[in-house]
């Protein structure tokens, strides 16, 4: 069953990131790896995370290279990649509180220093370039997550629509995670011929994720539904 939601992921998202404040599991600083993705439109990254400190936050946001040389160069790459084997490109910052990308504290940081990595940084991926500035653009998606095992999941998964106009034809979904375990999931919507809403929302059926196909099935204005990232491991 599928559900699509016009309101925006955000009051969603803050209820789980209130839960976990009263939890008293908040981030902290560490080696903070995040996935880089996106389109001619735009780049995009989202924190690997996961069920302990100091990576229990999910945080997705739209960046910028300073340099647009550079800026230019990641998409091409990116572009490349789409279609192959491995489509997986990766930012590593230097070490920082995670906790300062919140939106909501009054001191939260715009600006990062990444190394920019083809495939995944931890697993075989190869340096592209180091030290480079990026500005965090817009805050997507911050959320806590609970450290807590056993706590009831939705009946639902919940998906984040990425876009930087609701015209582009080329989008993104992110699967918008709970509590142990989860999966973090990231497609690539090409060719869309339709505005989609915030949220897309499908029946879970006792599954983390819902697979390309049924996310196709889904959103017939697409015309393709593609794989950037799974992860299931980290998540359990």
């Amino acid at each position: 069953m599928l559900v699509l939601s016009l309101s925006s992921i955000n009051s969603h998202a803050t209820e789980r990131q209130d839960h976990s404040q009263h939890a008293e599991h908040p981030v902290k600083m560490g080696l903070h790896g995040m996935l880089l993705f996106g389109s001619q439109y735009g780049l995009f990254a989202s924190h690997l995370p996961m069920f302990h400190q100091p990576h229990n936050a999910q945080v997705v946001y739209q960046l910028s290279f300073a340099d647009p040389k550079i800026q230019a160069e990641v998409i091409k790459g990116i572009r490349a990649s789409a279609n192959s084997h491995d489509p997986v490109w990766t930012i590593v910052p230097t070490t920082f509180d995670l906790s300062l990308l919140d939106p909501q504290p009054p001191q939260n940081i715009t600006q990062l220093t990444v190394d920019v990595v083809k495939g995944h940084f931890e697993r075989g991926g190869e340096m592209q370039w180091q030290a480079q500035t990026i500005n965090v653009d817009k805050m997507e998606l911050f959320t806590l997550l609970p450290l807590e095992s056993g706590l009831a999941k939705e009946a639902n998964n919940h998906y984040l629509n990425l876009n930087y106009q609701p015209n582009d034809e080329v989008q993104f979904l992110v699967n918008t995670l709970t509590s142990r375990p989860d999966a973090d999931h990231i497609v690539r919507l090409d060719e869309v011929n339709a505005s989609l809403p915030k949220t897309v929302t499908l029946a879970a059926e006792q599954h983390l994720f819902n697979t390309e196909a049924q996310l196709s099935s889904a959103l017939p204005d697409v015309t393709s539904v593609q794989r950037i990232y799974l992860e299931l491991g980290e998540l359990k």
